[in-house]
């Protein structure tokens, strides 16, 4: 059955506090570290739990072929929970730490439970102030930081790597949302994104963006061999660009000096394993060392006693939380999928979740994503306007439907 649902649904009364609570969930997302901006995440799931039985809740997904999703999830978040507890209680860890990582699943069950059909505008709204507000500060002096001898954009985010996926992640959200129309306020966005995320000078990213970027001209018609044409020619512009301009007062790529390059990653990861992994025994390897083990160890070999932590989700998870850490976590991110794909066929997204995902593979490469809701509430976001978004007749059309199982095709 084919919902057509207009775009601009406002929410039933009962939805209202959730509503607010997407749109303004960037902020939170940004001001996480502030005790009082930490209230708007309780707000939205203790609405989420009250108001969830009057909402739409999981009847798509209650068949033989799925069984009760949304049971396995509490159970798994049960599981996860129980875990992570065990691990505070026998190594290190806080409850604090424990909510935040689980945090993502908990989000996403309660607000697919709670949610109304002004869900998909809720997230569209929250994904464009998200990008227009932090565009706001790119003339004032808040908005920027030194990050060493380079002045760079961070918006209202603690740091500029936050910033930078969060606003590709928004891109993505608006941009699936919209139908990957070339809008006038599409295209303004996008500009605005762009140029934030070149003045934070948060290097992935660049890749990230330009993920989305792609996603969406493929969803637009274009052709790979078109692209691969445009991306040589940029390559070739940006190539020489770097070899021309002293890039050193605003932006820096310097990659004679890998350390400097990578901010220390490369050390931190080479300390890890050397002084970590490697010495682990069974029992390390297959339930870690406790939440807070890569910060630890590497205090206790680094003879000035700095505090770094992993920088890389995967060693994050292998080294805090071993296998059995590791394997949950990929658990939940299984379970949200299927019941994001459990209310029915979705042309429209075709290729979405795969591109979701890569921003954020690729993300957890040179940060810890699994702790902060910054980094995994975009992902479940996304994941809940495909629940929450069904195919309309113009999604339908023969047209559309060749171009969504083209860029589908790539994705998968």
């Amino acid at each position: 059955m084919i919902l057509q649902t207009p775009k601009l649904v406002f929410p039933k009364f009962y939805a209202a506090p959730i509503f607010l609570a997407i749109c303004l969930k960037s902020g939170a997302d940004a001001f996480f570290e502030i005790n009082s901006v930490k209230y708007l995440y309780f707000f939205l799931l203790l609405f989420g739990v009250f108001f969830m039985r009057t909402g739409r809740g999981f009847a798509y997904e209650k068949s033989k072929a799925t069984g009760d999703l949304q049971s396995k999830l509490w159970v798994f978040v049960i599981i996860y929970f129980s875990f992570l507890t065990m691990l505070m209680i026998f190594q290190n860890g806080s409850p604090q730490i424990i909510f935040k990582i689980v945090s993502p699943f908990i989000f996403f069950g309660l607000v697919a439970a709670a949610a109304d059909d002004s869900l998909p505008l809720a997230i569209a709204v929250g994904a464009a102030l998200n990008i227009l507000a932090n565009a706001c500060l790119i003339p004032l002096d808040y908005g920027w930081v030194y990050w060493g001898a380079v002045h760079t954009f961070k918006g209202f985010y603690l740091f500029k790597t936050d910033l930078s996926f969060s606003l590709s992640t928004s891109l993505l959200a608006f941009a699936a949302w919209n139908r990957y129309k070339l809008t006038p306020l599409y295209i303004v966005l996008t500009l605005l994104v762009v140029v934030q995320v070149i003045l934070a000078n948060s290097r992935l990213n660049y890749l990230t963006l330009a993920i989305v970027l792609v996603f969406v001209a493929l969803k637009n018609g274009a052709k790979p061999s078109t692209m691969l044409m445009y991306g040589g020619f940029f390559a070739v512009l940006l190539g020489v660009v770097y070899v021309l301009y002293d890039s050193s007062k605003v932006l820096t790529l310097d990659t004679s000096n890998l350390g400097g390059f990578t901010q220390g990653r490369d050390r931190v990861i080479e300390v890890l394993i050397k002084y970590g992994l490697a010495n682990y025994g069974p029992l390390e390897l297959l339930f870690g060392r406790g939440m807070y083990a890569d910060i630890l160890i590497f205090m206790q070999n680094i003879s000035d006693g700095m505090a770094h932590g992993a920088h890389n989700e995967y060693l994050y998870l292998l080294v805090t939380q071993g296998i059995t850490g590791a394997a949950l976590n990929l658990t939940g991110w299984i379970l949200v999928y299927k019941i994001s794909r459990s209310a029915g066929p979705r042309v429209w997204a075709s290729g979405l979740t795969f591109t979701a995902f890569l921003l954020y593979l690729f993300q957890g490469l040179t940060a810890t994503v699994s702790p902060y809701a910054l980094k995994t509430w975009p992902i479940a976001t996304i994941l809940l306007l495909i629940f929450a978004s069904q195919d309309s007749k113009e999604d339908l059309k023969p047209e559309k439907r060749k171009r969504s199982r083209w860029s589908g095709a790539l994705a998968n």
